[in-house]
């Protein structure tokens, strides 16, 4: 017992002493600031210059299986959003592109940055982790000591002496002292009489930090009746104006968000929300980066003003003529929602592994397929050139379809076609499926441990008694593309499920599969070289087995006319297969690996189905045997007892009805 306290005395003690050592932040003179900024300009960069070389310093990679659009043809991936956010690499981009234009000092960097996008699309997430980069940044920053807004110490420096001093440094200088560091260089640092030349004056380094209100603002709208532009300009401090006067720089509190954030960022939730008088101070904030405080002088700022609202919001202040000043002055960048399934399982799977479910629920596969299904096809657009949702949503997350082998779709047009069309701009948002996630697991937790993609199916017809704001219309088309007979989440799942039921009880008939395979492609071969095959019992020539392949062909959809476009665009996949030196085996080709999987579960469907249909088949030794094998093989792909038996049990149900 008191071992186990010994050591736990021991490593606090250890996290004690590391916490003591880090190390202590610098001070020193202008002169050897100075020196700092010779040796590295960056030290000196300005807002817009920290935040896009925060985020491109982390690398970026290449992203692969994407097309490309118009105008983004550089486009990468930024691992500086990549652990967090998913499938909006075009919004990042624009973002980034952004950054780099205000960081090479363009009158671009002097815009207010507006996000754009459907409620839970990303918008806040982006501006958490720009806050939360900030506070890490690797290059140090400085600012004049008792600065109450952390300035610049290159502002110390006269304009007159400005012009040498950037050709000495390698950088420009602009902005002027606050009132207060004037002050201080004129009447001695702090009122203490003691004078410095601007060359001494005292520069620390900072740590930009939200929460000790250095460099990182955040601002959003309550009462207009209540809130006063003072939040984010300061105010007169009634304390000591009658100590210092009404227009004394000690006077004033420079306690404003737009204040507090110089050197960095202010974030400015639902900015459109906010009575329109608040606006105009950001109007000289973004274009001069001075505040004009009444009665008091003006303010340098340097910072980059990110705001984002809502798609119904941004219309409505879009359609005004009376804020044109403003339009003028903001760059819009519209975040939708993720329109990748692969994307969408990957946001499920973060938030979920950061709950406490994710060490005590089994997840069964598929389960967020499922979900990301249905969130995806409530977001997309219709198409001219594709009409079948599920057939798009599979187009953009960048699964190989047969279809797309018979009749080709250029992604790239749909997707330009989707942007036309406002897509991902409205739909399912991750926060509503997430909601149903979490009440399914919950759910699962006293029930059997693990959840399965019916048990969220069923959370999501249930999560629409529990959320506000669709309109009847709305969530009839919803519950549609959940649950409906066809194109939807639950049937593209029964598919899946009867796909995955068949591939662990294929297991134990590969060898049939392969001689499927083999004979099929024997006689289509055959076809296409307008050749005779020879039959293995009599030796004879005959005409290609017709009916064989027909049997096969028919099971994926291909139908008479296309039949030999069908095996000729096979044939030449298996000459450029093998000219390259690769195999060409049954699962080289998945349609036909599909059509020959689907013939023999057809062939074999009355053994399946009298496998599945009883569980209790104990006095039928060859039955229990296929099961125990089929149960093995899910296991191995990630199934639990329990939804393993789940699934065996659901694809028998839909074989009953089948039948």
């Amino acid at each position: 017992m008191n071992g186990g306290r010994d050591e736990f005395l021991k490593s606090m003690e250890k996290l004690i002493q590391k916490s003591g050592s880090q190390s202590v932040m610098w001070e020193g003179s202008m002169k050897e600031y100075l020196a700092f900024v010779a040796e590295n300009p960056k030290v000196a960069q300005t807002a817009p210059a920290r935040i896009y070389d925060m985020i491109a310093s982390r690398g970026t990679s290449d992203p692969l299986g994407l097309e490309k659009l118009p105008h983004y043809e550089d486009l990468v991936r930024y691992n500086f959003f990549s652990t967090e956010i998913f499938g909006i690499e075009e919004s990042l981009h624009d973002l980034v592109r952004f950054f780099r234009a205000g960081a090479n000092r363009t009158e671009t960097g002097k815009r207010i940055l507006i996000l754009v996008g459907p409620v839970s699309s990303g918008k806040s997430t982006i501006a958490t982790l720009l806050r939360a980069g900030l506070e890490k940044v690797e290059i140090p920053v400085y600012a004049i000591k008792g600065c109450p807004i952390h300035e610049e110490p290159l502002h110390l420096i006269p304009r007159s002496l400005r012009a040498e001093f950037e050709k000495l440094l390698g950088v420009k200088i602009e902005g002027d002292l606050c009132p207060v560091c004037k002050w201080n260089l004129e009447n001695g640092h702090g009122g203490d009489d003691v004078r410095f030349g601007w060359q001494d004056m005292p520069v620390i380094q900072i740590g930009l930090s939200e929460r000790d209100r250095a460099g990182i603002g955040t601002f959003q709208p309550s009462d207009p009746k209540n809130q006063d532009i003072s939040e984010l300009i300061g105010h007169v401090d009634l304390g000591k104006i009658t100590k210092y006067g009404e227009a004394h720089p000690l006077g004033y509190k420079f306690d404003g968000e737009i204040e507090i954030a110089n050197r960095g960022l202010i974030e400015y939730i639902e900015i459109l929300k906010c009575d329109i008088k608040f606006h105009y101070v950001l109007i000289t904030v973004a274009q001069e980066q001075l505040i004009k405080a009444p009665g008091f002088p003006q303010i340098y700022i340097d910072t980059v003003i990110l705001s984002h609202t809502n798609q119904t919001e941004f219309d409505k202040f879009k359609a005004s003529k009376e804020n044109e000043a403003l339009h003028d002055r903001m760059y819009p960048i519209y975040v939708p929602y993720n329109l990748r399934i692969k994307d969408e399982v990957s946001i499920y799977t973060k938030l979920t592994e950061r709950s406490e479910f994710d060490r005590k629920v089994h997840i069964a596969p598929f389960t967020f397929e499922a979900a990301a299904m249905f969130a995806v096809l409530t977001r997309l657009a219709p198409s001219n050139l594709c009409p079948e949702l599920v057939r798009k949503a599979r187009y953009y997350d960048g699964q190989v379809i047969m279809e797309k082998e018979k009749d080709p779709v250029s992604v790239k047009k749909l997707r330009l076609e989707g942007r036309d069309r406002s897509e991902g701009m409205s739909g399912i948002s991750p926060r509503f499926v997430m909601n149903a996630i979490n009440i399914a697991m919950g759910s699962a937790l006293e029930a059997s441990g693990c959840i399965s993609p019916v048990d969220i199916i069923r959370a999501l017809t249930h999560q629409f008694e529990h959320h506000i704001g669709f309109s009847d219309e709305e969530k009839a088309r919803y519950l549609e593309l959940l649950k409906g007979e066809k194109g939807s989440a639950l049937s593209e799942y029964r598919d899946e499920a009867k796909r995955e039921v068949n591939h662990a009880f294929l297991f134990a008939y590969e060898d049939q599969a392969q001689a499927l395979f083999e004979n099929y492609m024997k006689n289509a071969v055959a076809f296409c070289l307008k050749r005779k095959t020879m039959d293995p019992v009599t030796q004879e020539e005959q005409e290609p087995d017709e009916r064989l392949m027909r049997s096969i062909e028919e099971m994926i959809g291909i139908s008479e006319l296309a039949k030999r476009e069908f095996r000729q665009g096979l044939f030449v996949f298996k000459s450029d297969a093998l000219d390259r030196g690769e195999k060409f085996s049954f699962d080289t080709y998945l349609p036909l690996q599909e059509g020959i999987e689907k013939k023999l579960m057809a062939d074999l469907r009355n053994i399946v189905s009298l496998t599945l249909a009883d569980e209790n088949i104990k006095g039928d030794p060859k039955r229990q045997k296929r099961r125990e094998d089929a149960l093995s093989r899910l296991m191995e792909k990630g199934y639990c007892a329990v939804c393993a038996n789940n699934l065996l049990h659901f694809v028998g149900e839909m074989l009953r009805k089948e039948e």
